[in-house]
């Protein structure tokens, strides 16, 4: 009996591997369809800072999520996301004042001023991607840390 229910428990983490490998794709996959928007929206510089900002935080919390950076609680990872959510703006408000030739400071001013609601997102955003990926790795960090 005791071999079934480990058997069953075994299937189950695999479907849900598969499951978690999937939702995961699906993740990156957006984010580079998203810089191919960002292309056409800002140009080569905007698509090129945006795509080095998405590759650089999805390779932080694919090793952070995978429990390769334990000395980084989980309020760092959203601080680093909230980081990484500011450079993001300030790449595109560069793009923005490039395109339309206007004044870098000015295209600032407005963005921080147009909504401050907009930052209060942005930490739930940040809060709900490092659940996520913690979630779709809580299964790798199980594994890694049972004794062979």
């Amino acid at each position: 009996m005791d071999m079934l229910i480990q058997h069953q428990h075994h299937l189950r983490e695999k479907h849900m591997s598969w499951f978690k490998k999937i939702i995961l794709g699906l993740i990156i996959l957006s984010g580079l369809i998203g810089t191919l928007k960002d292309y056409r929206d800002f140009g080569t510089f905007g698509a090129m800072g945006l795509f080095i900002i998405f590759l650089l935080t999805t390779t932080f919390l694919w090793q952070w999520a995978s429990g390769k950076l334990p000395e980084i609680t989980k309020l760092h990872a959203i601080l680093i996301l909230l980081a990484s959510a500011v450079a993001s703006i300030f790449v595109i408000n560069m793009a923005i004042a490039g395109n339309l030739h206007v004044d870098l400071m000015e295209v600032m001013r407005v963005t921080i001023t147009h909504n401050p609601l907009f930052y209060l997102i942005l930490c739930v955003v940040a809060w709900v991607k490092v659940g996520i990926w913690q979630w779709l790795f809580s299964g790798v960090q199980m594994k890694e840390s049972q004794p062979v």
